[in-house]
């Protein structure tokens, strides 16, 4: 009863200015909560289309290839190719290995319709000292690995990351074409990702990341409970005690 007389006392009385930031904010977050949502929905789509793939037996690269200019995801799909491998021309990318600095080694394979570049893994810093990773090369070899394509940062990290190479020679962004024209090569903009190859240290191959990281369903679900809580601060500002 006491709770009735109280709520009584209070009339909802709209504010246009407040009304109108909070519609405004309101609306912002349940954009973000719901694009995160869609977010979801395709790390769930990339995990599994992984792990169904990884472990598929590998298929021609030019096979691969066709497909993905086709329209085709092949992403993550296990492709082989045979070809000399152009140890001379390599290229190398930064990054980083279980917390270690250093650089992803990058060769062209020359192969019978041209080169293909091929990530032979990763070589911790105090390793590139040596000017190439020629040990134990043939002159005609089988490389095996994951279908990827060139790296394309989008915005924000497009502003600020260089796409070319640093005054030590690093590349910052794994784009096969763009260390083919600074070789004087031609090669697509798909590279494999190398499986990891017994008895070799540097480069370390298989080093592509399977993990993927989802807490989606958390942010989507911080955005929506931030919408609710504004809604409240909307309410409990429209309510005005009467005297």
């Amino acid at each position: 009863m006491s709770t009735n007389k109280q709520m009584s006392s209070y009339r909802f009385h709209l504010r246009p200015a407040l009304t109108f930031v909070v519609t405004i904010a309101f609306a912002l977050l349940i954009t973000l909560g719901s694009w995160q949502m869609h977010r979801l929905e395709w790390k769930q789509g990339l995990i599994a289309q992984v792990e169904a793939r990884v472990n598929a037996a590998p298929i021609a690269f030019a096979e691969a290839v066709r497909r993905a200019s086709a329209g085709e995801n092949m992403e993550y799909t296990p492709v082989a190719i045979a070809g000399r491998l152009q140890a001379e021309n390599e290229a190398r990318v930064f990054g980083t290995y279980d917390g270690a600095p250093g650089a992803y080694v990058f060769a062209p394979v020359e192969t019978a319709t041209g080169a293909v570049y091929v990530n032979r893994g990763f070589a911790p810093q105090d390793a590139l000292s040596v000017p190439c990773f020629c040990a134990g090369i043939q002159d005609e070899d089988a490389f095996t690995g994951l279908f990827r394509a060139a790296e394309h940062p989008s915005p924000p990290a497009s502003w600020f990351q260089s796409t070319g190479k640093s005054v030590d020679g690093l590349w910052f962004v794994r784009n096969p074409q763009a260390f083919a024209a600074d070789a004087g090569l031609n090669a697509p903009s798909y590279y494999i990702d190398q499986f990891d190859v017994a008895g070799r240290d540097w480069p370390k191959g298989g080093t592509t990341r399977l993990d993927f990281n989802n807490r989606h369903l958390e942010y989507a679900l911080t955005w929506f409970g931030l919408a609710a809580t504004l809604a409240g601060v909307w309410v409990a500002f429209s309510l005005k005690k009467l005297d």
